[in-house]
């Protein structure tokens, strides 16, 4: 079942489910928040199958100056892609994400989207700079930041090559302001 929601800046539909006392959260089969922030707002939204808790990641320090980068979280867990942050990105905005993978086997990371952009990769172990980079491996326990700048909308698939089944979906909108 979906709701409707608006809070201040931000509305749309998010899926509802019963709490069973010992996880009281709502799932994300697909949640869209849209933000009318700006001439060029826009909004992500992430394809998974249930929201995990907040991430304790440290923020790493943004590469690109004068920008603030927008962050989503996305946590590995039980051979699944779970949005533990998201939000509104802006179209043009330095966009960081983190991938923590709690699982005990390495996981990638891979989209058609970071293909032709100018993209960044590190955990604690390897850090990665440059155009053609598809995707990136998360070892067990490690959490990877990728950043990277979109200049467009769209719906971005990601999956894990080493695991079919395991698959998620950024979108990017435009949205006019009123």
């Amino acid at each position: 079942m979906f709701d409707w929601f608006s809070d201040g800046d931000a509305m749309g539909f998010r899926e509802r489910t019963m709490g069973t006392g010992l996880h009281n959260s709502a799932r994300c089969t697909m949640r869209i928040h849209l933000s009318f922030l700006g001439a060029a707002a826009g909004i992500m939204a992430l394809l998974c199958t249930d929201v995990a808790p907040s991430l304790k990641v440290a923020r790493a320090q943004s590469q690109v100056q004068g920008s603030q980068e927008q962050r989503i979280e996305i946590v590995i867990e039980d051979r699944t892609f779970f949005l533990a942050k998201g939000g509104p990105i802006q179209i043009g905005t330095p966009i960081e994400i983190a991938v923590e993978n709690r699982d005990k086997v390495r996981h990638g990371f891979t989209s058609s989207m970071l293909r032709g952009l100018l993209v960044s990769g590190e955990d604690d172990q390897i850090a990665t700079y440059g155009k053609g980079v598809e995707g990136f491996y998360v070892n067990p326990g490690k959490t990877l930041v990728i950043r990277f700048r979109t200049e467009r909308p769209g719906s971005f698939p990601f999956h894990c090559d080493l695991h079919e089944r395991m698959k998620g979906e950024l979108y990017v909108l435009e949205i006019p302001t009123v």
